[in-house]
Order: C-alpha cells, then structure tokens, then sequence
C-alpha cells in the first residue's frame, strides 16, 4: 500500500531521547579525577537503542577509555543498535555556558553530549544531541525535508537474512544505516569507502521508534545520503525488527537460534533531482535534545541520589587529594597511601592530632595504643573525645580514639590497644611478670605488622622500647616530643640491617629509610644517660605534659608532613614533596624553626648495634633487666666506659695570655 503520488509529503520526526545511568556519570567522574585532570580530550562514547524505544541509553560500559583497551567490540550490546560519538567534559562552568553550541554540534555528524561537573556537590549539566542536517539541500538552499511517496508495506524478507548475516561478521554489531541490493549488503561508511554505485539497491535503517512515525534514524540517514551521487529517484526502507541476541561460540558470533520474528519495512521514494552533494558544510547542524520542560536546553543529575552515604563519603574525602594530583603533585601515590598501615603509640593530644592529619592525607589503616582513659580535662585538649567518654572514669583512649576516626569517616579501619609500655627504671613485680611479657610480645608484633610508628607517649623511658624494635625491624618511625613552647618533630635512621636482611627491600617504606646514604640519629643518640624513671620525686606540674594549646596541632602536622615526604622520596634528601629533614626543631619562644641533622651515635641505648642486637638475642630478657637496673643500659652501650674516659682526660688549660 502507498500514499502519494501528488504532492510531495512533507515528514515530521519525533527526536531521539537519552537516558543516562548513574554508573555512567560515577565511571566518568572518577576517570576525571584520577586520569583526565585538566584534560578536555573528548571521549568516545557508546549509546544502545533497542528497536523501536526511540531512548538511547548510556550505560558504564558506554564510556570507552583508550588506557582500558576498549574497541567498539567490546563493549557492544548485540541486540541493541549503537550510536557512536563523543562526551566533552568542561572543567568550568562558565566554558559550558559560553560553548557555542551550534558551531560545535556543525563539527561532528557524531551523537554528542556536553556536560560540566561539579566534584564537590556531585551536580551535573549536561546536554545531549544526535545530529543532523536541518534540512534538505538543494540546489534552491535548504528545503523542508519531503518524499515522493510512502509505501507503508515492504517485504523484507530477504533483509532479514542478510541484515542478519551482516551482524554475525560484524561480531554483533547493529549498523543504524545501510545500503543493500543484488543479494549484499553494505554499512552506509562502507558505501562511502569504496564509493559503490548504489543503482538497483535501496537504503535502509533501523527504526527507533514503533508505529507510523517516522524515526529520527530516517532524518540522519537522509543527511547521510546527500553525501553521495545518487540516482534521480532513491527508495529508502525503515526496517523495523527485533534485534535477536547472536550466540557466541569460541568468540566467533553465530546466528541467533530464538525464531524467526517479523519484521516490518515501510518505504520512501525521493526525488533527487534537486539535491546537492554535500557534507553539509555552512548549513549548520540540529539535534540538539530538549530538556525537561520541552524546550532546548541542557538537563542536570545529583548524583548524591544515587549514591550510598559511605560511597559518597569516600568520594569527597579523596577529593582534596586527587585535587592534587591535576597541577600540583601529580607524583601523589594516593592509593599507596591509602594501603600504608599506621601504629600511634600514645592517644593523647598528639595522638588525636597526628589520626586526623593521617586522615585527611587519605590514610586509612589506623592502630592505636594506650593505657589511660579519658578524663575529664581531655576532651578540649584532644579532639577525638568528647565529655560523655569521660564520664564515670572514662572510656579507655585507645579504643574511644579507634571509634572516633570510624563515625569521623566510615571507610577507616581502626583498632583500639589497651596495654602499657614496658619502661626502663620501671621495676616489673613477680606478679606483673606475665602481663609485662605478654605486653612486650604484643608491642612487637603490632611494630611488625605496621609500616609507620609514631612515638606520642607522655615520658622519655616509654619511648625506649618502641625506638629498639623498629630499630630492629627497619621500620619508619616518627618521634614528635612538646616542651612548653618548643617542640621536636623527627624520624629515625635506618635500623640495624638483619643478616638474612636484603641489601634492596621491595617494600616501599622501607626504602624510604634506606636511601640515607649514612644512619641517621635516634630519639636517644643524643643522649649519655640511660633512660630512666621520670616520674620519681615529681611535681604535678611535672608529671603532666604542660604546653602551650597550639603547639600540639603544628607539631602533629609537621610529623605527618614528614611521613608523607619520606613516602615519596626520590633521591637522599628529597621527593616530590620538597626536602626531607631528619629532625626539625621549633619554638614558639623566638618564632624560629631549625632543621637539623645528626648521624647515629654508637653508643645510643635506643638504637646502637649493641643494644638492637641484644633484643634479637634475648627479647623480654632484656627488658627485664633494663627496668630493675637503670645502669644496665649504660654498661651495655659502653656509655660507662665513655663517661669515665672522659673523667679521666688531663684537661690542661695554659692561661698565659703571652702568646696572644
């Protein structure tokens, strides 16, 4: 049956619409955070349309990124019909609002999509088109687009079998347009290859759209065709038909064996005899989508609707560092920073501080260790307590801090450590003996199995036994000490090697102590004493670490600061983060800061040979013997030997001023 045959029949087309996933946009965003950065390279993109919907939908795996290996393959759906094209991500808003959009969409016969995002708030603009040409374009200008006649029924029979057969040798590929005669069939970019002579055959697409409308694939198709030199009448058949899934055996596409389904053609003849070949240069393009209101317009999306609160919690506490990563540090290893696993020894201010710096540079393994519990005058000196852990005694620090980073962020993963450090000077009683070996043994796995330790603790002596078994670990570890106006910020020196021990670890933060071309200085070399009981004979005011209340917050910052640097060293004294210092040195008296570095000291009661060796050999027995004899450790490192030396040089002082 046709209509026609008199006048010429003006056609109307209602417009393709999209819809995109939410997986779409979360892929996309992350791609621009972690890879694109500052980049607005457009990205190819892949739109499915079942038969007959007239939606195109854009799903994750629409997205095609080059460094993923994507070809149009791959990531095709084979019952659906594919519309290839781009997606321009802007990184302003502005850039979006100023793009002139008819002079990009005349740049590309592609499917487009426009968007700007907003990484903080998750909001998305975004405007979509499917292109074509305005019209008809003839030798008078741009017409109306009109056809002869309509023949509402076309037997496709033979179309099924070859569009079929077409599919199968293109792995499952759905070509929206093509051209078909004499028993082949060719996709439309193939006529235009081999610039075949398309008389005796017809064109065809695939409908979008059911019923009697006519599919916006018809108008694109038109457009197409006016880029040929065709004979003065053409027919054109809209191929409706249900798109079968091929099967797939050893990665060669078969036919579908579901049965047959019918299939529907409607055919339009077109007088050419006017038309002008033409790619469609300076007659601009349309398709622009209409947006919610019906008008044309760019949409927008929150994705925050879409998201779980934990996702979306993640996403904006990376957000500061991928940041980062766009101009200023791009060398920033945020996900090695996410895997590096942390042990705070002491949960007091410092503790506090130094969790949530380690936080927000994107780390995520926290271990914390204390005795205490919070008391009434922490929670305005420590920020992880509040007043209701310390009532009724208090919650126990080590366990509140590991819940506070929890509800602070939910992807921490945190641990709580009731236990006391064995001290030196401390005597151990006969029925503390088992706790206190129980308690050396566990500090010492928990030393093992973390990359950094912090030394936060209250006293000197606490300090002593942590700084020997990272020593003899070779592990990172962070000392941050307050006066009341001064403060010390420093890491330790590479420990002492282990026989077995290779000369080039592959673990990462071990290298990052073993660049030092010399071993640097402990918390103790400095020392010539022992480390012994400072609690004996003290005043309150002594016992307790009075400073002032800002000195905590810089000094935590810079100990953290410092362990991100020595995460990404690059050479001796250096990384992508600037200089690495061994210890700095400040003080809020004078407002001066003083970098300092000092080599190990061979008689160190923390980390000399000597004393590192003798805790591999005899472990708790050397704790033992160091807490009931405070001189023990001096005999050890031949500090004793040293200070009698020294006692004993004849310091003879000439003071005749005759030869000055």
């Amino acid at each position: 049956m046709s209509t026609g045959g008199g006048a010429s029949i003006t056609l109307q087309f209602p417009p393709l619409k999209s819809s995109i996933s939410s997986s779409f946009w979360l892929k996309l965003l992350k791609h621009k955070l972690e890879i694109m950065k500052l980049d607005e390279t457009p990205i190819k993109i892949k739109g499915y349309c079942r038969v007959g919907t007239g939606i195109v939908e854009f799903l994750e795996d629409s997205l095609l990124f080059e460094e993923e290996g994507s070809s149009s393959v791959d990531c095709l759906r084979n019952e659906c019909v594919c519309f290839d094209g781009e997606i321009l991500l802007l990184n302003t808003k502005e850039q979006f609002k100023n793009l002139n959009k008819n002079t990009h969409l005349s740049s590309t016969h592609q499917t487009q999509i426009i968007t700007y995002a907003d990484l903080k708030t998750h909001q998305i603009i975004y405007w979509s088109s499917f292109p074509t040409l305005p019209g008809l374009i003839t030798s008078s200008g741009v017409t109306p687009l009109v056809c002869d006649y309509i023949i509402k029924d076309v037997n496709v029979d033979d179309l099924d079998e070859l569009y079929e057969s077409l599919r199968v040798r293109d792995k499952g590929y759905a070509p929206g347009y093509f051209w078909y005669g004499g028993g082949e069939i060719k996709i439309i970019e193939e006529v235009v290859e081999e610039d075949l002579n398309v008389v005796g055959g017809r064109f065809g697409c695939l409908s979008t759209i059911s019923g009697n409308n006519n599919p916006w694939s018809l108008r694109v198709l038109i457009a197409k065709m006016q880029r040929f030199k065709l004979p003065e009448e053409v027919e054109v058949v809209v191929y409706e038909t249900v798109l079968r899934r091929l099967e797939v055996e050893g990665g060669e596409y078969l036919e579908s064996k579901e049965e047959k389904r019918n299939s529907k053609g409607r055919g339009f003849k077109f007088n050419t005899s006017t038309w002008v070949e033409t790619e469609g240069e300076g007659v601009g393009v349309v398709g622009w989508e209409m947006n919610g209101k019906g008008k044309p317009g760019p949409r927008s999306v929150n994705l925050k609707n879409n998201m779980d609160q934990e996702s979306l919690a993640e996403q904006s506490a990376q957000l500061n560092l991928k940041l980062m990563r766009w101009r200023v540090i791009p060398e920033l290893d945020t996900s090695m920073l996410e895997k590096t696993s942390c042990l705070i020894l002491g949960s007091g201010t410092l503790g506090c501080q130094v969790a949530r710096n380690l936080m927000s540079w994107g780390i995520r393994k926290i271990t914390f260790l204390d005795s205490g519990r919070v008391s009434m005058s922490n929670p305005v000196r420590q920020s992880l307590y509040t007043f209701e852990d310390s009532k009724n005694g208090g919650k126990f620090k080590a366990e509140q801090a590991a819940i506070a980073c929890e509800e602070i962020f939910p992807g921490m993963e945190c641990e709580g450590v009731v236990m006391s450090i064995p001290m030196p000077g401390h005597p151990i009683s006969s029925l503390a003996k088992s706790g206190v070996e129980d308690d050396t043994s566990k500090l010492s796995e928990l030393i093992k199995n973390h990359d950094v330790i912090y030394l936060l603790t209250d006293t000197r002596e606490s300090r002593w036994l942590p700084s020997v078994i990272a020593s003899s670990e070779g592990k990172i570890l962070i000392n941050v000490a307050l006066g009341f106006s001064s403060w010390l910020v420093m890491r330790h020196g590479k420990g002492v090697k282990k026989e077995e021990q290779d000369e080039s670890p592959s673990n990462i933060h071990s290298k990052s102590l073993n660049s030092d071309s010399e071993r640097l200085g402990c918390y103790f070399c400095a020392d010539v004493v022992a480390p012994a009981n400072s609690m004996r004979d003290r005043t309150l005011d002594q016992q307790c670490t009075v400073t002032r209340p800002g000195l905590a917050p810089i000094a935590s910052a810079m100990g953290v600061e410092l362990t991100v640097a020595l995460l990404h060293r690059k050479g001796k004294e250096s990384g992508a983060l600037g200089e690495i210092p061994h210890m700095i040195r400040g003080d809020l008296g004078d407002w001066k800061v003083n970098c300092i570095r000092t080599p190990g000291f061979d008689c160190c009661t923390g980390c000399s040979e000597r004393v590192v060796k003798k805790w591999r050999e005899e472990g708790f027995g050397l704790v033992e013997k160091v807490c009931e004899d405070e001189k023990y450790l001096e005999d050890l490192t031949g500090l004793t030997e040293l200070k009698r030396q020294a006692e004993e040089v004849d310091w003879d002082i000439d003071d005749d001023d005759d030869d000055f």
